[in-house]
């Protein structure tokens, strides 16, 4: 925490946020520590880094612009926050328009592929961590284009999941304990969180346990939004999946 307070001396704002400003949610050695400064010294990245944060550093007029413009992550920094030191800029507001909803649902296919191929190269914590990322933003992307609010709590993501009658909401019960128990994460039960994704999309997408089947020794998974598929194996040789 003193390092923390000393930064807060470079800094126009640092504020903590999302699971870790929501204790309920927060999963020790699993869920990030992320920061966010307001501040034109890069280097405070690179010192924050070193101290086992994840952070996030933006300009003042950066910020703002994220703001207008309606990116998810000025939302998650405005509403999903514990400021440390300093204020936001008092002009800041944000603007939940389509484009926020866009991004977000743009964010679902990269957080797929990412939790496949960290399955298949065996990092636990990494295809638990970016299944339930994935989970989550089908959620808020449906709650953010149906309802135009976009829920952080679990709690509340699992209400919004049942209240738009979503098919992902077992599969997203699931994961939240799993990643709470800090358990790993099945071959099964990640064949049913892409179909479930995937179906909720309306798209048909190949399952893990076929990619093992088809490719050997696959290391990066890359899921496209029509539901074909890129696979890498330990040779780097590229498969393509209908």
């Amino acid at each position: 925490m003193s390092e923390i307070l000393e930064i807060c001396k470079k800094v126009k704002l640092l504020a903590y946020f999302g699971s870790y400003t929501r204790q309920e949610d927060f999963v020790e050695g699993i869920s990030d520590i992320n920061v966010f400064l307001i501040s034109e010294d890069k280097y405070l990245i690179l010192e924050l880094a070193s101290l086992g944060y994840s952070p996030i550093e933006l300009s003042e007029k950066s910020f703002i612009d994220l703001c207008e413009k309606g990116d998810p992550i000025c939302y998650y920094l405005l509403y999903d926050s514990n400021v440390v030191c300093g204020q936001f800029p008092k002009s800041v507001k944000f603007n939940l328009n389509d484009f926020t909803c866009e991004r977000i649902r743009r964010s679902i296919f990269p957080l797929l592929s990412l939790s496949v191929s960290s399955f298949l190269r065996q990092d636990e914590i990494s295809a638990v961590s970016n299944s339930f990322r994935a989970l989550r933003s089908i959620i808020q992307w449906r709650s953010c284009t149906d309802l135009k609010t976009i829920p952080l709590r679990n709690d509340d993501l699992r209400d919004r999941c049942r209240e738009l009658n979503l098919s992902i909401c077992n599969e997203f019960s699931d994961i939240v304990l799993i990643r709470r128990r800090k358990a790993p994460l099945s071959l099964w039960s990640l064949d049913k969180i892409v179909e479930a994704i995937c179906s909720e999309l309306k798209i048909s997408c190949t399952k893990p346990s076929k990619i093992l089947q088809v490719v050997k020794n696959p290391i990066q998974v890359t899921y496209k939004e029509d539901g074909r598929v890129t696979v890498k194996d330990s040779l780097n040789r590229e498969t393509k999946i209908a």
